[in-house]
């Protein structure tokens, strides 16, 4: 009876290292895996906001939300995947409020879907990020779709700007042809008055 006690008690102890093994392997393994997946996107995490006119930058300045959601997603994590989590959850709580606070100079449906829609993809990426298995793949597809939104909320802004310049230029030409029929036509009329005032002259009798 003790022979088999002694065999029970070998076999838990056996079991229980055996278990500690598989658990310390797998430890390993996702230890592993996660530098693995920390270092891929480490080298594909770049988010760029591209050059503008003077003019769009200036709003984009005194947008205070705008500002704010740039700076932290310029800000590159370090050292941990955590980080990475803790960054893109830092900026789509910045992103929520993006399309509710847009300038006026630029509060349009367009530039506002563009800030919605760049949003639902940084919550897509906080999504994925924040998995028991990191899909890479999809968080590099996502990386490029924020960056290609980015250039679309930037492209709206222009559009704005180019066709607030239409009416301007259109204006202002017309001004212009105004302008120089007006002086033709007053040059034109001195002309003619010279004329007439010579023809005159020439007609009076001579003393």
């Amino acid at each position: 009876m003790r022979t088999y006690f002694i065999l029970f008690l070998t076999s838990i102890l056996f079991i229980n290292c055996a278990d500690d093994n598989n658990r310390n392997a797998n430890s390993t393994k996702a230890e592993q895996k996660n530098a693995e997946v920390f270092k891929a996107i480490s080298k594909k995490w770049e988010f760029k906001f591209p050059a503008t006119k003077p003019e769009i930058q200036s709003a984009l300045n005194n947008w205070n939300d705008w500002d704010q959601f740039k700076k932290e997603l310029e800000q590159k994590p370090k050292a941990t995947l955590h980080a990475f989590q803790m960054k893109i959850e830092n900026v789509a709580q910045k992103s929520d409020s993006l399309s509710l606070s847009v300038p006026e100079k630029f509060n349009n449906p367009q530039v506002r879907s563009r800030l919605v829609t760049l949003t639902t993809k940084i919550n897509s990426l906080d999504t994925y990020l924040h998995l028991q298995e990191i899909p890479q793949k999809k968080v590099f597809t996502l990386i490029d779709e924020i960056n290609s939104e980015l250039r679309g909320v930037y492209s709206q802004m222009d559009e704005i700007i180019i066709k607030e310049a239409i009416p301007r230029e259109i204006g202002e030409e017309f001004m212009i042809k105004a302008l120089d029929t007006s002086r033709m036509a007053n040059s034109k009329a001195f002309e003619e008055s010279v004329t007439k005032s010579n023809d005159l002259k020439k007609e009076m009798p001579k003393k």
